[in-house]
């Protein structure tokens, strides 16, 4: 089961250096989402569940904590800032460890210790999803997971294609997705595909190692690629 993180940050070299080092420690086993404010911090925490939480104090619109006062937080904060002073509000507001910027690699796995349970807890059996609720127009119904060739999201819509060559708009996120998936089915392939195994019907290899793929379903517009970064890990995956 993959952890699911949430970074409150909202300077950019901050959020790619915590990415970075998180995704040293643990590669594929995190997925990292990143909100620059109060208000969408609020906002993505009331309507998604994560694991763990880095938390700036200082923000473009306000203190983190005022996010406690508009959405409830129960799982463990991380506070990361430049200043020292505000440790003890932290450790009112499910704070589990207070880091000062800039903070080193050591720094960090210190902090995660203290939350280590997030971790153990993520190597329990996984139960993963079956079928989707799905919606036409008043009317609704259930699609098995397995009758789905391939996820696409665009613009900010998810979309499933099934086998049949139907198109239904799934209630999810491609990040939050792909942990509810079992893996030796799918793959995300990019930022906008998750494909089923069973729906590929070609594989051809293109420039900067991408590999172009034809899929159950698709639409004869549509191209899906493996990104040049996933290249590896989809031909390990196909050859588990």
């Amino acid at each position: 089961m993959q952890i699911q993180i949430l970074i409150v940050e909202d300077e950019k070299w901050a959020f790619e250096s915590l990415s970075e080092q998180l995704t040293e420690l643990f590669g594929n086993r995190i997925i990292i989402e990143g909100v620059t404010s109060v208000r969408d911090a609020t906002q993505y925490l009331h309507k998604h569940n994560v694991d763990l939480v880095f938390m700036d104090i200082h923000l473009a619109d306000g203190l983190s904590f005022d996010i406690f006062k508009k959405t409830k937080v129960e799982v463990p904060v991380i506070f990361t800032t430049a200043y020292d002073n505000y440790a003890l509000e932290a450790f009112k507001n499910q704070g589990y460890a207070y880091l000062l910027k800039p903070f080193e690699l050591e720094d960090l796995q210190a902090a995660l210790a203290k939350v280590d349970f997030v971790f153990t807890k993520a190597e329990e059996p996984v139960n993963y999803k079956s079928r989707f609720l799905v919606k036409f127009g008043n009317k609704m119904k259930t699609v098995a997971v397995q009758d789905i060739a391939f996820f696409m999201a665009d613009d900010k819509i998810l979309f499933g294609y099934t086998f049949e060559g139907d198109q239904v708009v799934i209630d999810d996120t491609l990040s939050w997705l792909m942990p509810k998936l079992t893996p030796e089915n799918f793959f995300q392939i990019n930022r906008k595909f998750i494909i089923n195994i069973n729906a590929i019907q070609e594989m051809v290899k293109i420039a900067r190692g991408r590999i172009k793929l034809n899929m159950a379903a698709q639409p004869k517009d549509l191209e899906i690629v493996v990104s040049e970064d996933r290249s590896t890990d989809f031909q390990n995956w196909l050859n588990s």
